[in-house]
């Protein structure tokens, strides 16, 4: 991986970008050229407007559908077409995750207040308070309740992850300590009453589900919050690009280290030969899915889709091959996830069974001509992403790396 030299003149900084526009040529000519040309205010437009607003637009619908979807689940516990309604109900939550995962690329702004706070109230996986199915199982017991309020109830038994408990797990028995008050007489309730009562909560998930969304929509909204033009503003250039910049490390700091290095053994936090505990969406097994989609949603945020985005920065500084290394890279990792049949979950297992790390080592250094362990190959073509991200896009688009970003322990 080359180093490019930080001080070159045709790199674009932001410093740069809002200099030239009030005339001041310090920066350089080869610089100050590309800066004036360059439509900052558009680029920040079109990421509201194309690839994060839609994404939000498009969830929130999902969760409506979703909780159709369950409603005629749980009226059709019981009957003949009780598997069938439960197997609609899970692939509308596929659907609901397949845009999340994306969206997860872009938490900037409201999602990202208060800590994520907008985000945690949607999918809470790496967070400070990561999925609990103990607190799952309490709350569905307390829903039974007339007075009960999910909006009190944590960020880890709400969202995605705990609907994906409630939607895939077979296991009707709760997961909670025995000095759990709520949950003491769960397992003597008959099979139909436990699903049920898993579907009644499954319904208000989703349904808390389609708020979060529409609340993260309404604070973009110039009718509601109107974060947009906050965003866009000029006067809040340098804010609005170092909060893109370091929303894109989400592909190294959550896909490659805790979606791939933890459940391979690869990162340090996994102590074993392989942690299969640590994969993320278990019940459903679809953590390749998920990936798939960080990655499409990593391409969009770096290239702008069909607009402005970091990719002209790059290429309009003189480094085209930095882009087309990005893609390069993204088409290996997608391509091996179409062609891998065995979820991460079984192979995580499947490694710390073998108890040798040795394959899974020469799988991650050489990913492309050894794919013994795909999962391992996989965040060996990751690594190629972020080594990309960390080095070439910091220094040619003139950001600092984000504090959690920077050490990487792999």
């Amino acid at each position: 991986m080359r180093h490019i030299v930080k001080n070159i003149a045709v790199v674009i900084s932001l410093t740069g970008l809002l200099s030239a526009c009030v005339g001041d040529s310090s920066d350089g000519e080869a610089e100050s050229s590309v800066a004036e040309s360059f439509d900052f205010v558009g680029m920040m437009a079109n990421y509201a407007d194309n690839l994060i607003v839609p994404r939000y637009t498009a969830f929130t619908q999902q969760a409506q559908a979703a909780a159709g979807e369950i409603m005629s689940y749980c009226n059709a516990i019981g009957s003949v077409s009780e598997a069938e309604q439960r197997a609609s109900a899970q692939m509308q939550w596929r659907v609901m995750m397949n845009t999340w995962q994306q969206a997860e690329i872009f938490i900037v702004g409201p999602a990202a207040e208060n800590g994520n706070a907008g985000r945690n109230a949607i999918y809470s996986f790496a967070s400070t308070s990561p999925p609990n199915t103990c607190a799952v199982d309490q709350s569905v017991v307390l829903a039974q309740a007339n007075s009960f309020d999910i909006s009190g109830r944590s960020f880890n038994s709400r969202g995605l992850d705990a609907l994906e408990y409630l939607l895939f797990n077979d296991n009707l028995n709760h997961t909670c300590p025995v000095q759990i008050v709520e949950t003491q007489n769960w397992n003597s309730l008959s099979e139909t009453v436990r699903k049920q009562q898993r579907c009644d909560y499954a319904q208000a998930v989703a349904e808390d589900l389609r708020v979060a969304g529409q609340n993260l929509v309404d604070s973009w909204s110039i009718t509601g919050g109107n974060y947009r033009t906050r965003f866009v503003n000029p006067s809040n250039a340098e804010e609005s690009l170092n909060a893109l910049s370091d929303a894109l490390f989400y592909i190294e700091e959550e896909t490659k280290d805790l979606k791939l290095g933890l459940p391979t053994g690869i990162q340090a936090g996994c102590s074993r030969v392989a942690c299969p505990e640590a994969t993320e969406s278990p019940f459903s097994e679809t953590t390749l899915d998920n990936i798939r989609e960080n990655l499409l949603g990593f391409r969009d945020a770096l290239m702008g889709a069909e607009g402005l985005g970091f990719d002209d920065i790059i290429i309009r500084s003189g480094f085209p091959q930095v882009v087309e290394n990005f893609n390069t890279n993204i088409d290996a990792s997608l391509a091996l996830i179409a062609n891998t049949e065995e979820s991460l979950l079984d192979q995580s297992q499947a490694l710390l069974a073998s108890g040798n790390r040795t394959q899974c080592n020469n799988s991650a250094a050489n990913p492309e001509n050894d794919q013994t362990i795909p999962i391992c190959s996989l965040q060996g073509l990751v690594k190629r992403i972020t080594d990309s991200l960390r080095i070439d896009f910091v220094t040619i688009v003139d950001i600092d790396l984000p504090d959690r970003s920077q050490s990487d322990n792999d």
